[in-house]
């Protein structure tokens, strides 16, 4: 299996038409598979690159991270995909650990310190004006002749990073077989079969978008590149284009919603990850962008696609992720690894052909996720009599208070339902009689916050006692990951700091 060859047909077959449009213009199939078979004979004929050394892309959303991403595949390299938002020190870190041969990067990016050890060939991607200077991606790729050889493609597609909210990223291995698996299971999922239009304006450096990107080309679509999510931008070129296939986040839903107010926009679908989707903003959607296919899914860079759930004309129950993609099995186990009876919660155990290969030069953290073939996700789900998966909290998050164990998941699930809460994280504070007390961050909407004593009242109807917050804590705003999620260890150091956001 082979990512790459569709696109090299998609050149012959169809070269004029748009594989990619982009603020500065637009690149065809035949021009970006030219430019893709450039790269490649640059990177072969860099000093001592063979067939599985890796190139590390360092860039925020321009087209040259494609040519580079796919002409390292067929140099038969490995695609290193680094995020722009990283602090230095993890840069350098990730750096250090993966060993590119290559490194390409942002002019911006490219004065990090921490790299020299490495010893790598750098490239810089540049402007019309820069040719001259000193390891100009452009100036390089022009001095290079497109040659349609390819070498023998490794099993493996790439070396990603998670974006979770807690610690430094953990690179995880993806094969071209499991992408291809998972362009198969979405395509018939979300009704994808003609993909002709697609926009993912988060950032590429996160699979939700690099996946979209990929899907698309793989299809013979055309991607609809954006360089950072703005709303308005969004929506003007939704309005020009119908029938838009949309992957975005949440906070990139309720900013569409926004922006959107009355007008008119003729979306095909608009598919939603990476957080949770709150049933508040689902109805919005529903009648802001009336007529588009609306879906939501659940995974993880392990795992990849687990679940879905159609949400364009129903409710969802608080918690339901859907239920699993074809070929995806699923499996409720105790701490013991045993069945659990139906209904139960407990932990939840994925096996599918979109699995990842590993964790990037961690062997024994690989050995520890993985039990008779299955994968630990770390998350407590239970599934219902019709086959649905429902969160009840992860396992990272939980909190153990008073000798109980709390997921601030579902009082975050509960608070949400109360109109005058924008953003919540609940988290255990570190308390001498508790152990943790539940604690719950609010940032309020305009108008006037809700006391404690009348959150404890609201939540008495839904929660049991234990569960309930203990304290609260108002904020003006939240600390986001890159990838838009809240980042739950930074909130929590800052909380515990003494510092009010």
């Amino acid at each position: 299996m082979n990512l790459l060859l569709p696109i090299l047909s998609h050149a012959k077959v169809k070269p004029s038409q748009v594989a990619i449009s982009h603020t500065r213009g637009i690149l065809t199939y035949s021009e970006l598979v030219e430019r893709v078979q450039r790269v490649a004979v640059g990177l072969r004929m860099s000093g001592g690159f063979v067939a599985g050394d890796k190139v590390a892309i360092l860039s925020r959303n321009r087209v040259e991270f494609v040519e580079v991403f796919l002409g390292a595949v067929c140099a038969g390299g490995v695609p290193v995909v680094l995020d722009p938002k990283w602090s230095t020190d993890e840069v350098a870190e990730v750096i250090r650990q993966c060993t590119p041969q290559v490194l390409v990067c942002d002019r911006e990016l490219n004065s990090i310190e921490g790299w020299e050890e490495g010893g790598c060939e750098r490239l810089t991607f540049s402007g019309d004006d820069e040719l001259e200077l000193p390891g100009s991606y452009d100036a390089w790729l022009a001095a290079q002749e497109p040659e349609s050889t390819m070498e023998t493609v490794n099993e493996l597609l790439f070396i990603g990073f998670t974006s979770g909210t807690t610690g430094m990223p953990k690179g995880y291995t993806r094969t071209h077989s499991s992408w291809l698996r998972s362009f198969q299971a979405t395509g018939e999922a979300f009704g994808l079969n003609c993909m002709e239009d697609v926009m993912a304006p988060g950032p590429l450096a996160h699979s939700i978008s690099l996946f979209a990107l990929m899907q698309c080309l793989v299809s013979g679509g055309t991607f609809h590149m954006q360089t950072q999510f703005v709303a308005a931008d969004v929506l003007k070129l939704c309005g020009g284009i119908p029938g838009m296939i949309l992957y975005v986040v949440p906070t990139m839903i309720d900013g569409l919603i926004q922006m959107a107010k009355d007008e008119p926009y003729s979306i095909g679908a608009l598919i939603s990850s990476g957080g949770l989707w709150s049933e508040q903003s689902k109805e919005r959607c529903r009648e802001s962008f009336a007529g588009a296919r609306l879906y939501e899914y659940y995974g993880s860079s392990e795992a990849s696609y687990i679940s879905y759930a159609d949400v364009t004309s129903e409710e969802q129950q608080p918690g339901c992720l859907g239920k699993p993609f074809k070929g995806v099995e699923v499996s409720i186990r105790d701490e013991d690894f045993c069945e659990v009876s139906p209904g139960a919660a407990a932990l939840l155990y994925v096996r599918s052909p979109m699995m990842f290969a590993g964790y990037y030069g961690l062997n024994e953290e690989t050995e520890a996720v993985f039990r008779a073939g299955w994968l630990r996700t770390g998350d407590y789900v239970c599934m219902d009599g019709n086959g649905a998966l429902y969160l009840a909290g992860r396992s990272q998050n939980m909190i153990k208070t008073g000798g109980l164990k709390v997921f601030p998941e579902e009082v975050e699930q509960v608070l949400r339902h109360i109109s005058s809460i924008q953003e919540v994280m609940v988290f255990g504070k570190s308390d001498d009689h508790w152990g943790e007390q539940v604690t719950a961050i609010i940032q309020w909407r305009e108008g006037s916050p809700w006391a404690l004593e009348d959150i404890r009242s609201y939540c008495l109807k839904k929660l049991a006692s234990y569960k309930i917050p203990k304290e609260l804590i108002s904020v003006d705003s939240f600390c986001y990951t890159s990838s838009g999620k809240v980042a739950r260890q930074q909130m929590m150091e800052a909380i515990e700091g003494g510092i009010i956001l």
